[in-house]
C-alpha cells in the first residue's frame, strides 16, 4: 500500500486495477516537465459527482440495456441528469409528453424514455438522480398542471424509489433565447415555488439553479441576490451552470480552446467568491453541461477530434480541483453527434471517440466506487499549463491517481515527485493513434527512482498513473 499522507476521508472503497504493464527499473532519461505532488489536500471530494452523467428523454428504453449500463458504469458517475438540456423547459413527466415553448401542442413521447426506466437505470449503475424541473404551469390536453404539484409528485416517487436527497435543477437555460424566457426576477420567485413543494416532500432533497447556459454573472450574482431579498437563501444547495469552450461555425474560424479548461477553473473561483461575499459558502458548485464546443449546422472544424478529447479530461480535472459536481453533456446519443460518449443508435451502442478520454480521467481520479471520497492534492509544474496540465488525488486505498494532459505537438518526459517512495507505478495513455481508432487506452511505461516516477506522454496526449 501507499503509505498515508494524511487521515484519509473515508475507508469506503477497494482499489483501482489498471490493466497495464508493471514499472520497470530503468535508467531515467532526459526530462522535459517535473510535476511536483503535494502532501497535504486541498479538499476532499466524491469523485462520481465530478464524472456525473447526462441522459435524454429521447433515447428509446431499449437502448438502456446491459451494454450501455456497463459502459456508463465504466465512466464512475454517481449522478445522472435527465430530461436532458433544453427539453426540461418543455417536458411534462406525469403523462411523457413534449411541447414546443409556447406549451399549447403536446407530443406523446412513451417511445422515449420515462421517469421509471430512468429511476431503473440509475438503480443499474449505481447512481442517484439529477432532475431538471419544469418551472411553468401548463395545460395538456385540456387538463391543469401545476409546476409546484408536479414538482412535488416527482419528490414523491423518488422517495418512493429510495432516491432520498435527490439534486433537483429548476428549468434549463432561462438565460437563453432558444427556450421559454424567464426574467432573473421571475426565474427566482419560481424556483422559490418549486423548491419549497419539493422539499416539503423530502426534506433533503439537493436543490440546484439558476442553471444559466454559460458563466453567466449577471444571471448568477442576480439570482442570489433577488433570494436575498425574498429571503430565501436557505432554500438554494448548489449554483448550476453550463460550460462549452467555444461556438464553432461556418461564420468564424474557431477550432477548440485547449487553454479553455483553466478559463473554466478562473470562473469556479469567481462564483465561488460571490458566494462567500455573500455569507453562502455552505453552497456547492455544478457544471451540469460540459464540452470542448457547441458546434453550429454544418460545421464538423474539430469535431471528434484528440483536441476534443485533451480538452473533455483537462476539464474534468479542473472540474475536480474547483467544482463540487460537474456533468459532461451528453452520454448517450448518436454517434454523428460530437457531444455523445455513447453511440445510442449502434446495435448494440458503443462508445465513441470521446468515451475513452473520460473514462481515463475517472479511472486516474476515482475509485472503483466512484462515490468513495477522494483527497486532492496539489501538483506545482515547471511548465506552464498551455503545455502540460496535472493533477493527483489521495484514493481511500491510500494510492495516488495522477492524470497528466500533454497539450503541445511533441512527446514530454515527464517526471512526477511523488510525496513518498512508491512500490509500484503503473500507466495508461491515451494519443491521437489510440483515440482515432476508438479502442482506448494502452499501457504506458513507467520507470521509478526513489520518490520520482518518469513517464513520456506522446504529442497531444493524456496519461494515467496509479501510484501504490
Amino acid at each position: 500500500m501507499f503509505p498515508r499522507i494524511r487521515p484519509a476521508a473515508a475507508a469506503l472503497a477497494v482499489a483501482l486495477a489498471f490493466a497495464a504493464c508493471q514499472s520497470e527499473s530503468t535508467p531515467e532519461p532526459g526530462v522535459d516537465v517535473v510535476a511536483t505532488v503535494g502532501s497535504t489536500a486541498l479538499r476532499t471530494i466524491e469523485p462520481g459527482l465530478v464524472f456525473g452523467a447526462n441522459f435524454g428523454a429521447w433515447v428509446s428504453n431499449t437502448k438502456l440495456g446491459t451494454s450501455t449500463r456497463d459502459l456508463v458504469k465504466t465512466l464512475r458517475p454517481s449522478v445522472g441528469r435527465f430530461p436532458g438540456g433544453n427539453i426540461a423547459n418543455n417536458y411534462c413527466w406525469e403523462d411523457q409528453k413534449v411541447s414546443g415553448n409556447d406549451h399549447l401542442v403536446w407530443e406523446d413521447w412513451s417511445w422515449g424514455t420515462d421517469v421509471a426506466q430512468y429511476l431503473a437505470f440509475l438503480k443499474d449503475i449505481g447512481a442517484g438522480p439529477i432532475f431538471s424541473l419544469m418551472p411553468f404551469d401548463h395545460t395538456v390536453d385540456g387538463q391543469p398542471h401545476s409546476a409546484a404539484s408536479e414538482a412535488a409528485a416527482l419528490a414523491r416517487r423518488f422517495v418512493a424509489e429510495g432516491f432520498t436527497g435527490a439534486y433537483y435543477e429548476v428549468g434549463n437555460e432561462n438565460d437563453g433565447s432558444w427556450n421559454p424566457m424567464l426574467s432573473i426576477d421571475d426565474y427566482t420567485d419560481r424556483f422559490v415555488l418549486l423548491v419549497r413543494a419539493v422539499k416539503a416532500v423530502d426534506p433533503t432533497a439537493r436543490s440546484m439553479g439558476p442553471v444559466v447556459s454559460s458563466y453567466n454573472m449577471t444571471w448568477i450574482t442576480g439570482f442570489l441576490d433577488r433570494l436575498a431579498a425574498l429571503g430565501e437563501t436557505g432554500l438554494l444547495d448548489w449554483i448550476s451552470y453550463h460550460h462549452y469552450g467555444g461556438w464553432i461555425s461556418n461564420s468564424n474560424e474557431d477550432m477548440i480552446d485547449l487553454n479553455d479548461p483553466q478559463d473554466l477553473g478562473e470562473e469556479l473561483q469567481t462564483v465561488r467568491s460571490a458566494l462567500a461575499s455573500r455569507g453562502l459558502g455552505r453552497v456547492r458548485i455544478s457544471v451540469n453541461e460540459l464540452n470542448a464546443a457547441i458546434w453550429d449546422t454544418g460545421c464538423t472544424r474539430d469535431q471528434f477530434t484528440i483536441k476534443q478529447g485533451l480538452w473533455l479530461a483537462d476539464a474534468l480535472g479542473v472540474s475536480l480541483v474547483g467544482a463540487d459536481a460537474a456533468n459532461v453533456w451528453i452520454h448517450l446519443h448518436p454517434g454523428t453527434d460530437p457531444h455523445a460518449l455513447v453511440d445510442s443508435e449502434a446495435a448494440p451502442p458503443r462508445p465513441t471517440r470521446n468515451y475513452w478520454p473520460v473514462a481515463l480521467a475517472a479511472w486516474s481520479l476515482s475509485s472503483s466506487d466512484p462515490t468513495a471520497p477522494v483527497e486532492v492534492l496539489p501538483v506545482d509544474l515547471d511548465t506552464g499549463t498551455s503545455a502540460l496540465t496535472a493533477y493527483a488525488v489521495q484514493k481511500a486505498d491510500r494510492s495516488l491517481g495522477v492524470m497528466l494532459v500533454n497539450k503541445t505537438e511533441q512527446a514530454l518526459t515527464v517526471a512526477v515527485d511523488l510525496p513518498a517512495e512508491p512500490r509500484s507505478v503503473t500507466g495508461r495513455r491515451l494519443g491521437f493513434e489510440e483515440y482515432n481508432a476508438g479502442s482506448g487506452p494502452v499501457a504506458a511505461t513507467v520507470s521509478i527512482t526513489g520518490r520520482r516516477a518518469t513517464v513520456t506522454v506522446p504529442a497531444t496526449a493524456v496519461a494515467g498513473l496509479d501510484v501504490r
